[in-house]
């Protein structure tokens, strides 16, 4: 199945890129998701998730709502990629 990955923000910066989709077995988590994109983009392993399964520093959304990491993914969701927001 394909998902339409948005990135946004830091993220969006790292990858080079707003916007990509990715190929995933049907039945793929978010988590799935997560880890295809480390493969893909080396440098998001090194800069965002340094530590093994270190995702305090990630937000997922999938058609504009707030997801866990394992919820199930479907063909065409699009998924947003993109660091905490804080305001002050």
């Amino acid at each position: 199945m394909k998902v339409t990955v948005r990135y946004f923000a830091r993220y969006r910066s790292l990858v080079g890129k707003g916007e990509e989709e990715v190929e995933l077995p049907e039945g793929a988590t978010v988590m799935d998701l997560i880890e295809k994109i480390k493969e893909m983009h080396p440098v998001l392993r090194n800069e965002v998730f340094a530590e093994d399964d270190d995702l305090a520093d990630v937000n997922v959304s999938r058609n504009g709502r707030y997801v866990r990491f394992d919820e199930t993914l479907r063909e065409g969701d699009v998924v947003a990629i993109f660091p905490p927001v804080s305001g002050g």
